[in-house]
């Protein structure tokens, strides 16, 4: 079993700037939950990995977005504020009008 005591427990409400708890049955129940979970970590570097392969990510997924190409307009044309209020159907003055979100 892992050995975390009074002193560790100190400590670690310090590294992680927390009030340190004060009630010595709580205190007590702290140290055993942070021993079994340690012990467990102990107990899965037990576990032989040398032929699993490494991944670089939890999926396999590639990317799946498309090329970003030029549409309606070329680089050299600027973003004029009616051009970009165009695709909207309801404006008024500089403000967009959208559905609500929420009813």
């Amino acid at each position: 079993m892992s050995s975390i005591d009074d002193a560790a427990l100190s400590h670690l409400f310090k590294l992680a700037r927390m009030q340190e708890e004060t009630d010595p049955a709580r205190r007590k129940k702290l140290i055993t939950d942070l021993s079994k979970i340690l012990d467990y970590f102990e107990q899965l570097q037990t576990v032989n990995t040398d032929t699993v392969v490494p991944l670089a990510g939890a999926t396999e997924l590639v990317n799946a977005w498309r090329e970003d190409e030029s549409t309606e307009r070329t680089a050299n044309q600027a973003a004029t504020p009616e051009l970009l209020r165009a695709p909207f159907p309801q404006h008024e003055q500089t403000h967009l009008k959208v559905p609500p979100v929420f009813e």
